[in-house]
């Protein structure tokens, strides 16, 4: 294969990467928004909603998340090969995946509901809100199959415009569901007394949004597929290959998905027994208010923000997989394999890096100015976020990293890196709770250790497989890191100054975050962390380029 081709595969497998990402973005923007009126209709019953999303996320993880990277690895393969007919075989089979596993999921959360909330958690209030979930992991199990179908055929759009959809919809209908559901617990906790009714039916009425937007999203997906099917019966039309029997491919699948679910699920396990044993130790230690109040601070807040630039990392490593498992079905120069690895984890660290120092530098303001209306929590989580910040880093490696052993055919290995790494995790938690009483405070420090776990296992599980592999240090990490430290530099600076002039957070905030970027984007040009060949692989590279050119940067 000549450069030139190669660049143009690289490129596009960047442009496509860029596109999920954009949207993922846009999605944890959109997301990060409306949880902040969510924070402060709920106050601390935003604990009992992330509680139940939670087990919920876990549900929905072992039932479906497996199920868009499985596809679109079997998709792409096939689409290398040329078996363009069983590619359509390959999505029927896993809507039929959908139908069965989906259903016994949603039983599952529907009708263990009241187990979850008093005998696991021992937080009687996310009955509701589990109830009201059920019928979404149902759902969400049909829309990732047709996500992993287009991801498969190398495009990202659909995908993009079935997450903007949802979240809009879940954005609305939260806001609306949890304010008029609080409303008439408060009513009937005046009567009864206590708050068991506003957080438990306000938590319910937050998880409305959720269901809603799985259903919308859904919607456009058909929409999309019905509008594709004459392209995609002209290309099985052209296939004289042999027809793959049903049993076949259901097999492939679910081979191909357990790992995946497994590696997704310890993730987020690792979430839920953080919740679990961080809410035992403060019933036995502190008090079941001071639990909600903590927890509060930590997931509805640190790990909401910490959780929004690892969208792009997410997003790469959904289109690295079909990317790399195509490329080696096609039986490709194994320098291509390499410079798209390469190529993810350089763009990947670009947003890392300096979103780690950002979130360092304005963590204060950034919580003063997002939930204002919940005062109280806001240093707990400011300090939480500047210990944990290194986080972002570390999960956008180990998350990139994931996809690329998943796309060069390791796909259970970051499962079992994941089941270690989950034990180191386990270990530190207790003793940083038992031992230290660390307090919300070991629950960031246990992340930390997981993360630096997977970081290592997973890079030397693919060291291990691709020998000449090498990670490519100064462009990668050393300077965007150069830049970023210089962006915080002057971030900080920026934030005084202007907060000296106008007194206003808000206006200081958002004007350092406007000077970081453009002082990080000259950095990377001025540092050579980024050369034009580079901005080019971004969409849009072409105009990127032209306004670098016009600023006399390039």
């Amino acid at each position: 294969m000549g450069s030139t081709d190669r660049k143009e595969k690289e490129s596009n497998f960047i442009v496509q990467g860029g596109i999920l990402a954009l949207a993922s973005v846009l999605v944890r923007i959109i997301g990060l928004i409306y949880r902040i009126p969510m924070n402060n209709i709920l106050d601390t019953g935003i604990a009992v909603y992330s509680t139940a999303y939670s087990i919920y996320s876990l549900i929905w993880m072992i039932a479906s998340f497996g199920v868009p990277t499985a596809v679109s690895r079997m998709v792409a393969q096939r689409i290398g090969q040329k078996r363009y007919k069983n590619v359509d075989r390959v999505f029927r089979t896993a809507i039929l995946f959908s139908i069965v596993v989906g259903g016994l999921a949603a039983g599952v959360l529907f009708f263990g509901a009241n187990f979850f909330a008093n005998v696991v958690f021992r937080m009687p209030e996310i009955k509701y809100a589990l109830m009201i979930l059920a019928p979404t992991v149902w759902i969400s199990t049909f829309i990732g199959a047709f996500r992993g179908f287009y991801q498969g055929l190398g495009t990202m759009i659909p995908t993009a415009i079935s997450q903007i959809a949802e979240q809009i919809v879940n954005a609305v209908m939260s806001i609306v569901g949890s304010y008029v559901l609080w409303n008439y617990g408060h009513k009937l906790d005046l009567e009864k007394g206590g708050k068991f009714y506003s957080d438990a039916y306000g938590a319910a009425g937050g998880t409305i949004g959720t269901a809603s937007g799985a259903v919308v999203a859904l919607l456009v997906c058909i929409v999309i597929y019905v509008s594709s099917r004459p392209q995609l019966k002209k290309m099985a039309s052209r296939d004289k290959s042999k027809r793959e029997s049903t049993s076949r491919i259901m097999k492939i699948l679910i081979l191909t998905m357990l790992p995946i679910t497994l590696n997704s699920a310890t993730y987020n396990i690792s979430s839920i027994l953080d919740n679990s044993i961080f809410g035992n130790y403060m019933d036995a230690v502190r008090s079941h208010d001071l639990y909600l109040s903590m927890w509060a601070a930590y997931e509805g807040k640190y790990h909401l923000i910490t959780h929004v630039p690892l969208a792009f990392a997410t997003a790469l490593s959904a289109s690295a997989v079909p990317n790399l498992s195509k490329v080696i079905a096609s039986q490709a120069d194994s320098k291509v394999v390499e410079g798209k690895i390469h190529l993810a984890l350089r763009f990947s660290m670009l947003i890392a890096i300096p979103s780690c120092i950002g979130l360092f530098a304005l963590a204060d303001p950034v919580m003063s100015l997002l939930f204002a209306g919940t005062p109280k929590t806001n240093p707990l989580a400011a300090t939480l976020v500047q210990m944990g910040c290194i986080t972002v880093l570390m999960y956008s490696f180990s998350t990139i990293t994931n996809g690329i052993l998943q796309g060069i055919g390791k796909v259970s290995t970051p499962a079992k890196n994941a089941l270690v790494a989950l034990v180191g995790h386990i270990i530190v938690l207790a003793v940083c709770l038992w031992i230290f009483k660390l307090d919300v405070y070991g629950v960031v420090i246990s992340d930390i250790v997981f993360g630096l776990f997977m970081n290592i296992l997973n890079y030397y599980s693919i060291r291990k497989e691709m020998t000449s592999f090498h990670l490519e240090i100064r462009k990668t990490f050393f300077l965007p890191f150069v830049s970023a430290v210089i962006m915080g530099g002057f971030t900080l600076v920026a934030y005084d100054a202007c907060h000296f002039l106008c007194h206003s957070n808000a206006i200081s905030t958002v004007f350092a975050i406007a000077v970081a970027v453009a002082v990080y984007a000259v950095a990377l040009i001025k540092t050579h962390a980024m050369e034009e060949e580079d901005l080019r692989n971004f969409p849009k590279g072409r105009v990127l380029v032209r306004i670098a050119k016009k600023a006399h940067l390039l």
